[in-house]
């Protein structure tokens, strides 16, 4: 992932814990998809969370 802004990246976590019922990191894989989804609702593109 490139540089993403920390605030960005606590919204994101926040929305993915929500979604997922726990922290995203207890679902591997599962989490990581769901912590980039709410990135990109954040404006951040595909190529930027390489």
């Amino acid at each position: 992932m490139t540089d993403i802004k920390e605030e960005d990246f606590m919204k994101a976590m926040e929305a993915a814990s929500e979604v997922l019922g726990a922290d995203p990191a207890y679902f591997g894989e599962e989490g990581d998809v769901e912590l980039k989804r709410q990135l990109k609702k954040l404006g951040y593109s595909e190529e930027e969370l390489k």
